[in-house]
């Protein structure tokens, strides 16, 4: 039910793909966005709509991947199909397992390493989306958030289970530095010594609170609100005054959040972003197989 590492993955495949001189777009469903239909979000040079009306992940992504086209549409195949006007080449769906509507060349799953099955349970008892035989429809696995280099046998032996010969990959999610709301690059030492709070609206924000670890920095305090939070002005308020109880010279926060909170905080806000490591040589050769074997790629090639 999130926390896997999916966008921070799509967006490494949107910035991978871009050089090796692919068009990617991203078509993503836009969750918390107040508007219906097909939104265009970026054309490939930032974002053209607010996180309200695009939705925060996909901003976010926008801001972060020039070059990219990204799409927010309830229905992926309407979203593909105002993609392609821009002269995509590949679609890359963030959050897109359960969308059986749309045919894809490979279907990739995550796995959280510390918690892979969600429990085993569904909500409000366990994590899991759909049961474990939906495992069956996976390309490859990539497990992601590893206290090791590998996943444990156990899990392995559920993975099997289901699905005898999909490949196993391992990502890494780590910290990729500071930047400030003009998108520069700020060094972890400047601010390490000064006091800050930290705010975050994720699926796991102890993931974000070991990200912060990571990088050698200690927030006085730590704001947690829900996953995909639209910040009220009661919430910036709030974020004002224990910042202000903390001694807090700067905020400290996620990219999805920093979409909502830009130019309404008095104080310096700074974005943690993530970065992905993937473990294996061989993930990028076997995505690349299976984009080469698609119908789409192969009517390309004979035009």
């Amino acid at each position: 039910m999130g926390g896997t590492g999916k966008t921070p993955l799509v967006a490494h495949l949107a910035h991978r793909l871009r050089f090796e001189g692919k068009r990617p777009a991203i078509l993503t469903r836009g969750y918390g966005r107040r508007s219906r239909g097909v939104v265009v979000v970026s054309e490939g040079e930032g974002p053209l709509v607010c996180p309200e009306e695009g939705g925060d992940e996909p901003v976010a992504l926008a801001r972060r991947l020039p070059g990219v086209v990204v799409v927010a549409a309830g229905q992926r195949v309407e979203g593909a199909r105002v993609a392609e006007r821009y002269g995509v080449d590949v679609f890359l769906l963030d959050d897109g397992y359960q969308h059986l509507a749309v045919r894809r060349d490979a279907n990739l799953l995550l796995l959280d390493g510390r918690d892979p099955f969600g429990g085993g349970r569904f909500p409000p008892r366990g994590r899991l989306r759909e049961p474990l035989s939906a495992l069956a429809r996976a390309d490859a696995f990539v497990f992601t958030r590893l206290a090791g280099d590998r996943p444990g046998a156990e899990s392995l032996a559920i993975v099997r289970r289901w699905n005898p010969s999909a490949p196993v990959f391992t990502a890494r999610i780590k910290a990729a530095g500071l930047y400030d709301e003009n998108g520069a690059s700020i060094e972890v030492s400047l601010v390490a010594v000064l006091r800050c709070l930290a705010v975050c609206g994720v699926a796991q924000p102890a993931s974000f609170s070991a990200t912060l670890a990571e990088l050698e920095l200690a927030p006085e305090k730590t704001l947690v609100f829900p996953d995909h939070h639209r910040y009220i002005s009661r919430d910036i308020t709030l974020i004002h005054r224990a910042a202000a109880a903390a001694g807090a010279s700067w905020v400290l926060t996620t990219e999805k959040d920093a979409v909502k909170l830009s130019g309404r905080l008095r104080l310096p806000m700074l974005t943690v972003r993530l970065a992905v490591e993937i473990g294996e040589a061989a993930f990028f050769p076997f995505l690349n197989s299976r984009i080469a074997g698609s119908p789409r790629a192969a009517a390309r090639a004979r035009q």
